[in-house]
């Protein structure tokens, strides 16, 4: 990607008249008008409109809140944006472009009323010209026009993606930029790239050569003839070498030239540890007059790579494992419409994990994303967003290849960039499953498909990989011919998570390898992990930090032991926004190893104590710094819970409160430690034992119940029912601590058994997997104790509130979920006729409560109740049977006398 300058319009009018010799670049992002309307007609409908319009900057999404909220769905429609923009007159005799960086999914733009471009494809680059739109005039010191921008996410079977795990934002929701050129310039119109494009086709430790392929074009009236210059810099902006070449232009058109550089003798290498870049500067000059035209400055880095079937991969003649994750481009509360901060925090953050991989998936990224892996030293993937589905139509077909052409193009000269990848899981879900002979023609045309982007993309560039990801069923592929046509097979496996247990991975790494005959990265793997849960069982599907990091340990291990295993991608590296999910956390894919909002999760800190090489040491209780948990034995007030420490040191020694808990050899990057919390804040520190000093700090607020409620605590019970889960309410700092049956002078309850999902046992022991509408709560709504007979609390004498939570999980809602990776199949859930009464201490607060009939299935219902005890007299809360069983999903008590 070329230099972009930034400057404000203020500084822009006041300063700059003149080019300078090269492109002018500005964001025009501010004081857009907007509606939301998929009923206007045409641009002038809209312009009519402008007075009921929204002022708004860009970047902008309208689907950043709901995609979040209870409703199902979320709007997939046109959204209306205008602008005024104002430019000096004295560039009538330039060229004027607008550069939209990312508008989905299908951009219609108006010059002045008039249709000036269609671009099709929500995450790739786009250029407008301008100029023979704008009217100027000489008396004038500036010319106006208007820029009309219809913005369309609707769902369309010929553009890509149709279906996938993540939500189809819509909006201008990159930078627009106002581009000004003079009339001889670098082809910016050639699918939004810059006009140069290197290769660097033999590179050694004694010398790389560098090629360049330059497009210049021509909007004079008459031929031009130019001197292009073209410098390389080395690492620390020393001049390396520098060649010039006379061309002649010819009038309105692309004109395309071949560059051979003198090779760069001992070229410092690039690599993840020291990503040294130079910088490749073209010029193009006035033969007469010798003034600088325009001027294109892009990344080099010189580096050699191969990926080998059994072998792995290699670069510059060393062996490298590749290990990193996937991401999306989304943020909590803004959805897709990010500055560029938080793309910068997300790879500064990847690369503080160690990480020296990134798969973009699924599709093309912000252009700062490459700039940084380039200069961070990441390896990167780049994919089209071929996902899941396609369209068996030549519309479909030509909006694919255009696609892999405009990602290919606009990100061409990327050092970083190894691997251009299409068609994720195409085979996922196949129509025609019932039809063999239909199903054979759907496969011949993903095949057909599969070699014309193949083909292009070879086309265009010869020296990197290309990669199909399939998912977890090497079978399939095979069959259709599609493991036959990429240089590289990526593969999606989640067992452990989706279907079977982790402990099956070796086998069927084992399936791929004897498979296919190509190099193996595993593109995606990973396990939900709500930040808000917590365990000490841990097991597949119960969305807890514990287990995610148990399953992200065996993966790493076994895919390091691995040598055929290239590389290997986790999925994800943050959450983000997929509105058809209904996990733990509603709307989410929570399988990140930070958080929406970037908060780590254990396993972030895992993975760096596995992949970093310098000293590191994190305690897991960052992620867990309040819970609730009872007593070891009555009257202590202490609750002993192991604590992980993740490291990359051998030995660490762990205090709580300033005493030491001793020194643990560190195992598979983790020292397990049985820490006696105290009630209230417990102060952690954890240090290695070695010359290299490095140490780590965390506080605990621990809520310790005492098993006695002899003194009841101030700050309550909460409690998770029918659960072996902690859970945190981050909204309102309340822990949650799990269900125990009733012993005698404490607490607990009587009868029930923990609800399963009807046909699920295999893929989640308890607990529910519907989205629970009335709370973000949902972990204390999924779960619950079917025909539970008594929940008892041994309390003091004073007043108690006791707040009683239900919800109706046997529902008619029921249903298998098409990013559930798994061929088991979802019994649908059964109409459920539940009545019962709840008495407290014989007095009936619900009397005959149908759950489903006044309230609806899968709906938070919450009811509160006030009552007084006397000495020796306890709690309890009966519920009594009508039709079906009782249920109670979570129970709270608190004293206020």
């Amino acid at each position: 990607m070329g230099i972009k300058l930034s400057v404000t319009c203020a500084f822009f009018f006041s300063m700059l008249t003149v080019l300078c010799g090269q492109q002018l670049r500005y964001t025009v992002n501010e004081s857009w008008h907007y509606i939301k309307d998929n009923n206007i007609t045409d641009v002038n409908e809209f312009l009519l409109l402008q007075d009921k319009a929204e002022i708004i900057d860009l970047p902008h999404t309208w689907n950043d809140k709901d995609v979040v909220d209870e409703n199902e769905g979320f709007y997939r429609g046109a959204g209306w944006y205008t602008k005024e923009i104002r430019i000096p007159t004295a560039y009538k005799d330039k060229q004027v472009f607008l550069f939209f960086e990312g508008v989905a999914m299908v951009a219609e733009v108006y010059i002045n009323k008039q249709l000036a471009k269609r671009h099709v494809g929500g995450f790739t680059r786009f250029v407008v010209p301008v100029s023979k739109y704008v009217e100027f005039n000489e008396d004038k010191e500036f010319a106006t026009f208007n820029v009309v921008v219809k913005a369309d996410n609707s769902e369309d079977p010929n553009v890509p993606p149709l279906h996938a795990d993540f939500t189809f934002f819509g909006g201008v929701y990159r930078d627009v930029n106002l581009v000004v050129t003079e009339k001889v310039h670098f082809n910016v119109e050639d699918y939004a790239a810059n006009g140069v494009f290197i290769t660097t086709p033999n590179v050694s430790a004694e010398s790389g050569d560098v090629n360049l392929k330059v497009k210049i074009k021509n909007d004079a009236t008459s031929t031009q003839k130019v001197k292009l210059v073209t410098k390389i810099y080395g690492p620390k902006n020393e001049l390396v070498n520098t060649e010039s070449k006379s061309l002649k232009l010819m009038v309105g058109k692309s004109n395309e030239f071949d560059l051979q550089m003198k090779p760069v003798a001992n070229p410092q290498l690039w690599t993840p540890d020291a990503p040294n870049l130079y910088k490749v500067v073209c010029e193009i000059y006035d033969v007469k007059t010798k003034a600088k035209i325009d001027e294109s400055i892009n990344s080099l880095g010189f580096h050699w790579f191969s990926f080998d079937a059994e072998k792995g991969f290699f670069l510059n003649g060393k062996h490298l494992k590749l290990i990193g994750t996937n991401r999306h481009q989304d943020f909590k509360d803004i959805g897709n419409a990010v500055p560029d901060h938080i793309h910068t925090e997300d790879l500064l953050r990847m690369k503080a994990m160690g990480s020296n991989f990134l798969r973009i998936a699924h599709y093309p990224q912000d252009p700062i994303i490459l700039e940084l892996c380039d200069r961070l030293g990441i390896i990167t993937s780049a994919e089209t967003p071929i996902i899941d589905t396609v369209t068996e139509s030549e519309e479909f077909a030509q909006n694919c290849l255009s696609a892999q052409l405009e990602m290919i193009r606009q990100n061409y000269n990327h050092p970083s960039l190894l691997i251009w990848a299409y068609m994720n899981e195409v085979l996922l879900h196949p129509p025609y499953k019932n039809d063999k002979e239909r199903y054979q023609k759907y496969c011949s045309y993903l095949n057909k498909l599969a070699q014309s982007i193949e083909d292009l993309t070879r086309a265009e560039d010869p020296y990197r990989y290309t990669m199909i990801p399939n998912h977890n069923n090497v079978d399939k592929y095979k069959d259709a011919g599609l493991t036959d046509i990429p240089k590289i097979i990526g593969f999606n496996i989640y067992l452990g998570w989706y279907g079977g247990g982790y402990e099956l991975l070796e086998n069927r790494l084992e399936e791929f390898r004897q498979g296919v005959k190509q190099p193996i990265i595993i593109t995606e793997y990973g396990a939900g992990i709500d930040p808000r849960l917590h365990t000490l069982e841990p097991i597949r599907f119960d969305f807890t930090h514990e287990y995610g990091t148990e399953q992200h340990k065996h993966y790493l291990n076994t895919i390091k032991s691995k040598p055929y295993i290239a590389g290997a991608n986790v999925w994800n590296y943050a959450d983000f926004n997929s509105e058809g999910r209904v996990d733990a956390v509603q709307s989410i894919n929570n399988k990140g190893l930070v958080g929406l909002d970037r908060t780590p999760k254990d396993a972030f800190y895992y993975y760096q104590a596995s992949l970093l090489k310098d000293p590191f040491i994190a305690i897991a209780t960052k992620s867990w710094n309040q819970r609730t948990n009872v007593e070891d034995r009555e009257g202590s007030r202490i609750s002993t819970m192991p604590v992980q420490v993740f490291s990359n040191q051998d030995k660490i020694e762990l205090t709580v409160n300033g005493k030491s808990l001793g020194i643990k050899n560190v195992e598979d990057a983790i020292a397990v430690f049985d820490v006696p919390f105290i009630n209230g804040i417990n102060k952690l520190r954890a240090i290695n034992q070695s010359s290299e000093y490095v140490e780590d700090f965390s506080e605990v607020r621990i809520n310790v119940l005492p098993l006695s409620l002899k003194e009841f605590p101030a700050r309550g019970i909460s409690i998770n029912v029918g659960d072996k889960r902690f859970f945190y309410d981050d909204n309102i700092d309340q822990a949650w601590m799990f269900d125990k049956e009733y012993k005698e002078g404490s607490w607990g309850h009587f009868g029930g058994v923990p609800y399963v999902r009807p046909g699920n046992r295999k893929q989640q022991p308890y607990g529910a997997k519907q989205v629970i509408a009335g709370t973000t709560n949902d972990p204390i709504y999924q779960t619950q104790l079917i025909g539970i007979e008594q929940y008892r609390f041994d309390v003091p004498a004073g007043v108690y509130e006791i707040k009683l939570h239900f919800a109706e999980l046997e529902g008619t809602k029921a249903k298998h979920l098409p990013y559930d990776l798994t061929d088991e199949s979802d019994d649908v859930a059964k109409f459920t006729n539940r009545t019962f009464s709840v008495e407290i201490n014989d007095k009936t607060v619900l009397d005959k409560m149908d759950i489903l009939g006044q309230y609806g299935e899968y709906r938070a219902v919450k009811f509160k109740s006030e009552i007084s005890v006397k000495v020796g007299e306890p709690i309890i809360v009966d519920f009594k049977k009508v039709v079906g069983e009782p249920v109670l999903n979570a129970i709270e008590i608190y004293k206020k006398l």
